[in-house]
């Protein structure tokens, strides 16, 4: 998953322009705090960038290492603002308002879009970063997850 998104995010950004190399700067930072602080740089210094949703996730992935479930919402919430097709904020906004027991019907709903999102992606051939068993691999996993978490936040739902 972590290739796929960082092949993403570089398609979108034009190599040796400022934009890359302040993120040339976030894929370098090891410190949790100072990756957010240089992703928050990057989103105030470059606002039109097509790769704020991969910069989004990747602010989603900090703050699910420090369990900071508002974050993680605030974030996801903020990628599907502009990639409604995101597969892994629905999965983590899913998992987050159900563990939160808030927005438990969003909460169904994007994780049955992410089981939905994830069969539209099997029609398509996989990116160029990936075999075909690589793609297929990545979408029986995130498939898998989906339907784990569209279970558990129903189940929430439910009580």
């Amino acid at each position: 998953m972590r290739n796929l998104l960082l092949f993403t995010l570089l398609a979108q950004i034009i190599a040796g322009s400022p934009e890359d190399k302040a993120f040339q700067q976030v894929m370098a930072e090891a410190d949790a705090d100072a990756k957010l602080q240089k992703l928050s740089d990057f989103e105030k210094t470059f606002p039109k960038s097509k790769a704020l949703p991969g910069v989004y996730v990747m602010m989603m992935d900090v703050y699910r290492q420090k369990e900071n479930a508002d974050k993680i919402i605030e974030y996801g919430e903020k990628v599907l603002a502009l990639d409604t097709n995101n597969v892994t904020a629905m999965m983590a906004l899913s998992r987050n308002y159900a563990i939160k027991r808030v927005n438990l019907d969003r909460a169904v709903e994007l994780a049955q879009k992410a089981v939905d999102q994830v069969g539209k992606m099997r029609a398509a051939p996989p990116p160029v970063s990936h075999t075909d068993a690589q793609w297929k691999s990545y979408l029986d996993s995130t498939e898998a997850a989906a339907k784990n978490i569209l279970a558990y936040s129903t189940s929430v739902r439910g009580r």
